[in-house]
């Protein structure tokens, strides 16, 4: 559906205003979709993307600027998200052997698990409630590329 019909307007300043407009409502209609995932793991998209990360990194552990550097949203409380991961057991957390001051943080057997028993929902969103074929993605993903250059 066109953005002027789904929010019942046509006035945009330009098209580029258009085309921002456009991009934060689709950024928010995929995460709602996305929320009802995690709401079902009892997570939220912020501790999703820190999972996400650890994965990456697993067996390796991380510490929590490297984590943050990465993060699709660099505004979160990074020690509140660990803690929580942490308490819910899906993360493992130890102090640094070359510097005390700091954090090691790891993905453990349980997070690794959760991820994949969350993947077919993730992909389900992808493959069916985002209409794109392959090369469209593509295209999509280069045009937002050059947006943010």
């Amino acid at each position: 559906m066109k953005i002027e019909e789904e929010l019942k307007s046509s006035k945009f300043r330009s098209s580029k205003h258009k085309a921002i407009v456009n991009v934060l409502f689709t950024e928010a209609w995929i995460n709602n979709r996305l929320r009802e995932v995690f709401k079902n793991f009892k997570i939220t998209s912020q501790q999703y993307n820190v999972l996400r990360i650890l994965r990456g990194a697993y067996p390796e552990f991380m510490n929590p600027k490297a984590i943050k550097e990465v993060m699709i949203d660099k505004n979160p409380d990074l020690t509140r998200l660990c803690d929580r991961l942490l308490s819910l057991g899906l993360i493992d957390r130890c102090i640094n052997a070359e510097n005390r001051r700091m954090m090691d943080i790891q993905i453990n057997q349980k997070g690794l698990d959760m991820l994949e028993k969350m993947e077919p929902s993730i992909k389900n969103i992808e493959n069916n409630l985002i209409g794109l074929t392959e090369e469209d993605a593509e295209t999509l993903s280069q045009l937002l590329d050059k947006l943010r250059d």
